[in-house]
């Protein structure tokens, strides 16, 4: 191994579950969920939430985002969800960027604003390739109950944003009142603030979870492939092109 080659001697790679990057920290799940600073946090956030990160299937059309990880040396290795080439001799080649995570020594900012933006820009790519998002704690396992979904759907004629959450966030002064009792849908015309505001009512939802913010994950949900027979989506919901 030359001296500038990015993985150090000895690094074990494990494939983990990402957390959203919020406050200079990303949790991840390996054999159990660890939270890190990484070096180059500005680098890593925008390389994740686009589209472009390779993911793990947790049951039917849905979809979380990856990292390669090895605890012992803070390694973090995001490969691309996307071959760069194919040869039959060679076999598939894939990118890949590598990050240096330290432990945790303070927090930056404002990681609650963090979540927000980042979910908000994580639906805005979502819906361009025919995706939902949901927000809901981390992890290899499907959701526990608690989730906030976002999506965008056509419905009479108007591309609406669609909310929802459970369990319903009482007390919140930013969710209208509700006599729902085991969660709560809300919706609006698609456009930059209602999609901004769709950030805010879903982290107003979380922040009730008891949770931190770097211990929810963003759920990626392929239509077509997680509203079967069993599970049928709203009418009119879009469909990602293969």
């Amino acid at each position: 191994m030359t001296d500038d080659f990015p993985l150090k001697k000895g690094t074990t790679l494990t494939t983990a579950v990402l957390g959203v990057p919020v406050g200079g920290l990303v949790q991840v799940w390996a054999g159990k969920p660890t939270l890190w600073r990484l070096v180059d946090i500005g680098g890593f956030s925008d390389a994740v939430g686009v589209g472009a990160v390779a993911r793990t299937q947790i049951s039917p059309g849905r979809y979380r985002e990856v990292c390669l990880f090895d605890e012992a040396t803070g390694t973090v290795v995001l490969q691309e969800r996307h071959f760069l080439e194919a040869a039959a001799d060679q076999g598939f080649q894939v990118g890949g960027r590598v990050f240096n995570a330290e432990p945790p020594s303070e927090v930056f900012g404002d990681p609650w604003e963090d979540l927000s933006t980042a979910v908000f820009h994580a639906a805005a790519r979502a819906f361009e390739r025919g995706e939902l998002i949901v927000v809901e704690p981390g992890g290899w396992d499907d959701s526990d109950g608690r989730y906030c979904l976002i999506g965008a759907f056509h419905d009479g004629g108007i591309d609406q944003i669609v909310l929802e959450t459970s369990p319903v966030p009482a007390g919140s002064e930013v969710w209208p009142a509700t006599d729902e009792e085991q969660g709560q849908t809300i919706s609006a015309p698609v456009s930059d603030d209602t999609l901004r505001g769709a950030g805010t009512l879903a982290i107003d939802a979380v922040h009730r979870w008891g949770v931190a913010p770097w211990d929810v994950t963003i759920t990626y949900v392929v239509p077509p492939e997680a509203f079967t027979d069993h599970a049928p989506a709203p009418a009119d919901s879009p469909t990602e092109e293969r």
